[in-house]
């Protein structure tokens, strides 16, 4: 997927439309969804409710408040100011400077995405979590995350290369992932790693549910044995119903 999409479910579109409604007044929730279809390159609420129908999430355009307030103004709100109504995820947020997502693809961002990837695809097939807030059907799993125990799973890479990864949710409907390329032994916890002598690759990242489906940006979270990272970085896997990079949040 490219850099100008990302992936909504319908929990997303009820809260991007949520945090809309506190940033205008006077306009109804029938118009505001119609606006929110625009902002995500639909035309009408209809034909965005018909993409996701029999799908838990859909690739869309980032939402955009140039066409929202467009849709606006079609539908009558002439005074309406130029506002911004949804974040545009076109950075990363934090207390203290928001930051643009890393365009670069180094060979080391490719090792961290893949692994990332590999750990999230097994923990959906597993049916371990799921792409909306509180899908989280692990063992120890609850739908509210700060009632959420860790879980440990394993992980098939290509070429007979295994990997142990771990779940958690935390705070925001965001789940936690590490995961170990080829552990030394089982009784390795991913998320206490203890250094490349406890596997040849260690990589973690949170996943975004709330506002959309996509790995927070952070790839430099990772650890890898110089000799595996050219053979992690050149798998080809593609991601399951959410993007690989989008927004960091703090």
């Amino acid at each position: 997927m490219s850099d100008s999409t990302f992936f909504v479910s319908k929990a997303a579109l009820r809260n991007l439309k949520h945090s809309a409604q506190h940033r205008v007044s006077g306009v109804p929730s029938a118009h505001l969804s119609e606006a929110l279809a625009s902002a995500l390159g639909f035309r009408t609420y209809a034909a965005l409710r018909a993409a996701l129908d029999g799908r838990v999430t859909v690739e869309v355009p980032k939402p955009s408040n140039a066409r929202m307030v467009r849709r606006l103004q079609e539908l009558g709100y002439n005074a309406m100011p130029d506002l911004r109504l949804v974040p545009e995820f076109e950075h990363s947020y934090s207390p203290f400077r928001n930051f643009p997502l890393s365009k670069k693809r180094s060979v080391r961002w490719m090792g961290w995405r893949n692994l990332m990837v590999a750990a999230i695809n097994a923990g959906l097939e597993q049916r371990l979590f799921g792409l909306e807030p509180s899908d989280n059907w692990w063992p120890g799993g609850n739908p509210h995350s700060q009632l959420c125990k860790r879980h440990v799973y394993r992980v098939e890479i290509e070429d007979g290369h295994t990997a142990v990864a771990s779940v958690n949710a935390i705070s925001g409907d965001e789940l936690s992932i590490n995961v170990v390329l080829d552990p030394r032994h089982e009784g390795i916890e991913p998320d206490r790693f203890n250094g490349l002598r406890d596997g040849d690759a260690h990589a973690h990242a949170w996943v975004e549910r709330r506002l959309g489906a996509w790995v927070q940006d952070g790839g430099e979270d990772f650890s890898c044995k110089r000799a595996v990272q050219p053979w992690l970085a050149q798998l080809k896997i593609d991601t399951k119903g959410y993007s690989d990079q989008g927004s960091f949040f703090m």
